[in-house]
């Protein structure tokens, strides 16, 4: 007690640390929105990885506004969604693999409605659909909700990509 009560000793240690806090405060917030603008961008930026691609994650409860530029060459997010969970790689001929884990308000026959526009229908199932696009591969699924999501009383789904080695390790079995 000794010691923060130098401080309130007199009015002249008293302003002291109330500029202190004025001139301290602002200068911490702006550091710790600089520290986030910066992770943030890294993650859409990506890092490489071993296989001569790109890594990309993010884990947020505020949900992803926009998906990795690979993704987003391929596939546009879902009108109304929060993808909350991305974790997709590129190799060096920049074929996707990963998940992506997403919330919205919608069914999932809207869902799967909105993707299967300009894909191939592989497989589908009442809440399952393997599709293709442009060479690539993906599974839409409607997922669980479980109990440390972010988002709860909305539909939650998952796209999975596959790339070729992957598929044709599946097709041989």
């Amino acid at each position: 007690m000794g010691q923060a009560s130098f401080f309130f000793a007199n009015k002249e240690r008293l302003k002291f640390l109330l500029k202190c806090f004025a001139i301290g405060l602002p200068i911490l917030l702006l550091m710790a929105w600089g520290v986030n603008s910066f992770e943030d961008n890294e993650a859409e930026k990506g890092t490489a990885n071993d296989k001569g691609g790109v890594n990309y994650y993010y884990r947020e409860n505020s949900g992803a506004e926009n998906y990795p530029a690979p993704v987003a060459k391929l596939l546009q997010m879902y009108p109304k969604s929060q993808a909350t969970y991305i974790n997709v790689s590129t190799d060096r001929n920049q074929e996707l693999e990963g998940d992506i884990f997403s919330f919205t308000s919608d069914g999932m026959d809207k869902i799967f409605s909105f993707y299967k526009q300009g894909a191939k229908v592989i497989d589908e199932t009442a809440d399952r659909v393997e599709l293709e696009k442009d060479g690539q591969n993906f599974v839409l699924t409607k997922e669980k909700i479980l109990e440390d999501d972010p988002i709860k009383g909305e539909t939650k789904f998952g796209i999975t990509f596959y790339n070729k080695v992957t598929v044709n390790k599946y097709k041989a079995h």
